[in-house]
């Protein structure tokens, strides 16, 4: 059975992994908020959001067909969020494209579990459009939390597993 690698371990034909994740999260996230700002009197951030949300999947360090596979499903998820807290559960989307590129085993994507219920609770909770910033805050929140859990729960299953991971391997010190 082949060991469990986080994709920051992994070396990228380009740039350092590290910095290309940062770099890669922090355009999706840019691309979905200017898509989600998007109104009648501020059209262009219809423009700039996708733009960065495409380019920010393409950055980010895996497996290629991973990325060109998330890419559309994102895009239309975060688009589809402007539709207000009846599209909620399209942060599930999102969710999931965040953990098919970041390799996450199968038992971690029991996850998509909490935004789809959260989106429930949105629908169920908010009712008017300017209560969207409401929505979009507990959703962000929700994916945030969750991929946090994804990780502790590969984690978990790699130390399990008897497989010691990168960032819990024991440095010597100058003494030993």
């Amino acid at each position: 059975m082949t060991p469990w690698i986080t994709p920051v371990t992994r070396p990228t034909a380009w740039g350092n992994a590290r910095a290309r994740s940062l770099t890669g999260l922090g355009l999706i996230m840019l691309g979905v908020a200017a898509t989600v700002f998007t109104s009648t009197y501020s059209m262009f951030f219809l423009l700039i959001g996708p733009s960065l949300h495409l380019l920010g999947w393409l950055v980010m360090p895996g497996a290629l067909w991973r990325r060109l596979v998330v890419v559309l499903p994102c895009l239309l998820a975060g688009l589809t969020l402007l539709g207000g807290p009846d599209f909620a559960g399209a942060f599930a989307v999102l969710l999931a494209g965040w953990l098919l590129v970041r390799h996450r085993p199968l038992p971690s994507y029991l996850v998509l579990l909490l935004p789809i219920g959260v989106s429930f609770l949105i629908k169920a909770f908010l009712h008017g459009y300017a209560q969207n910033w409401v929505g979009d805050l507990f959703g962000t929140a929700t994916v945030i939390a969750s991929a946090w859990l994804a990780w502790w729960i590969a984690d978990r299953l790699d130390v399990e597993a008897g497989q010691v991971a990168e960032t819990t391997r024991r440095i010597p010190s100058r003494s030993e």
